[in-house]
């Protein structure tokens, strides 16, 4: 198996947002995930309370996408991570934030293995 691949992360503020509906978030997300050339095997969705904190991992033939929502501060934080050279970790990360209506974004690309 190839150790070497990308890791990407996404501390993003929003202005405000209705994370309400995770369900569709997800299912966008997911469109975006696989635009960039990553290979969905499974998700999985929590959802916290009625007020839309979920948590969303994807479990991808190349690593993982994951989401965690924290509504209450127009918050959420988003990574990508990648083994081997198949799939583009920052496209997937930069169509999701196109979604949003972001005030603010730290994003990172590390080189991992």
């Amino acid at each position: 198996m190839q150790t070497k691949g990308q890791h990407v992360t996404a501390d993003v503020w929003c202005d405000e947002y209705d994370y309400t509906n995770a369900e569709y978030l997800c299912a966008t997300l997911a469109e975006c995930i696989a635009a960039s050339g990553l290979t969905i095997l499974g998700y999985k969705l929590h959802e916290f309370n009625k007020q839309g904190a979920f948590t969303c991992v994807w479990v991808l033939g190349e690593s993982h996408f994951s989401i965690h929502t924290f509504p209450e501060r127009n918050f959420f934080s988003m990574d990508c991570y990648t083994c081997g050279e198949n799939g583009k970790p920052l496209q997937a990360i930069a169509e999701a934030l196109s979604y949003f209506d972001v005030k603010e974004s730290k994003i990172r690309l590390i080189e991992r293995g």
